[in-house]
């Protein structure tokens, strides 16, 4: 489960217990607010039990892994290789401003 998320001029990271997961502001094609859907399948991973996590599929957005406790306060990050990255936090505004401010 993830504890936290920071981000820095350098990367984006999902902060969880054992380790993290690090994702460079330079392989970020995009970021954008958007809360996962009543159609989310999951493919393999927790579906609420110390929050979200694993890979997720939905019809509009395809394949992604998610790190996130309330939907409401969620974005996705898509990476220059395609993969996708459901996060949150409880300011999900300011680290999707902040990360846009640097990759554009």
């Amino acid at each position: 489960m993830p504890i936290s998320l920071s981000v820095d001029d350098k990367a984006l990271s999902v902060n969880r217990p054992l380790c993290h997961k690090s994702l460079p502001l330079a392989e970020i094609k995009s970021i954008k607010l958007c809360p996962p859907t009543m159609g989310a399948r999951r493919i393999c991973g927790s579906g609420g039990w110390f929050g979200y996590w694993g890979w997720f599929s939905e019809r509009d957005l395809g394949k992604y892994f998610a790190y996130y406790g309330k939907a409401s306060d969620c974005f996705l990050v898509t990476l220059k290789n395609g993969r996708k990255y459901m996060l949150g936090c409880k300011d999900p505004e300011s680290i999707v401003d902040f990360v846009n401010q640097r990759i554009n």
